[in-house]
């Protein structure tokens, strides 16, 4: 169809789905990383939404009529997309909560590095859980399922049918408290042996004055903090993949819910 057929409300319509699926692309982990370029954003954005735009079935009644309900309209659009994208972004911090504390235990807290899928500086030790969590994420299609809840949401979730619910909120805090749950269940082994550690130095400090504890206990700490990290890689991978497998009806409730 020429670009001239289009009617004015087509536009707007389009125009909506655009928007919320640019605020999902820029929020998703790796697809929203400052490492990838503008253009390519611009461009997924653009596919994705000219693959949905047909399929969605917009109310002329809910269409704006001048500049200002549009922009009222994308707000909405934008708080849709944004709240999809920052479900991924809560379980993936979980994972780097786990590798933050893991780090401050071994002795790394000051090692730090640039983070470029965030933009900051975190400890190597949660940036690294963190890249293993993103893999998980994408090697079981992760992102596939938001794609299919972004063209699935349109269908719960009309344009222009946004709203800030109880419910949205409720769930909303659920899925923090699971972030915290689950940082705390995937890096419980490593915490408690860096525990037993310091506390098992403590003793040894008491009963062999002697011994400089400062220059043994720094290697003896990061000796069995990478041991024990090793051994929850092999957790940390299927528990995130399961997580990242049961997206579907967390999605599907997050939406029915706005």
């Amino acid at each position: 169809m020429p670009f001239g057929d289009l009617s004015l409300a087509q536009i707007a319509g389009f125009l909506l789905v655009l928007i919320r699926t640019a605020a999902l692309i820029a929020t998703l982990p790796f697809f929203g990383s400052p490492n990838v370029p503008e253009m390519v954003k611009a461009g997924l954005s653009l596919s994705l939404a000219l693959l949905i735009s047909p399929a969605v079935k917009i109310d002329p009644a809910l269409l704006p009529r001048d500049m200002w309900q549009l922009a009222l309209l994308a707000v909405g659009e934008l708080m849709i997309g944004t709240i999809l994208g920052m479900v991924v972004r809560l379980l993936l911090t979980s994972v780097q909560i786990m590798g933050q504390l893991a780090g401050f235990q071994m002795g790394f807290s000051v090692a730090n590095v640039f983070d470029p899928i965030g933009g900051g500086q975190v400890a190597v030790v949660a940036q690294f859980c963190y890249v293993m969590a993103i893999l998980a994420f994408l090697g079981v299609g992760g992102h596939l399922h938001f794609f299919r809840a972004l063209a699935d949401s349109f269908k719960v979730v009309p344009p222009g049918g946004f709203t800030l619910s109880r419910g949205l909120f409720e769930q909303f805090m659920g899925l923090t408290t699971q972030m915290f749950v689950l940082s705390v269940k995937i890096g419980a082994p490593v915490v408690g042996a860096l525990l037993f550690t310091q506390v098992a130095m403590g003793v040894v400090a008491k009963t062999v004055p002697q011994m400089n504890i400062l220059i043994v206990g720094f290697p003896v700490t990061i000796t069995v903090g990478l041991i024990f990290l090793s051994l929850t890689l092999g957790i940390l991978v299927p528990v995130m993949g399961r997580v990242f497998r049961d997206l579907g009806p967390v999605l599907d409730s997050l939406m029915k819910a706005m």
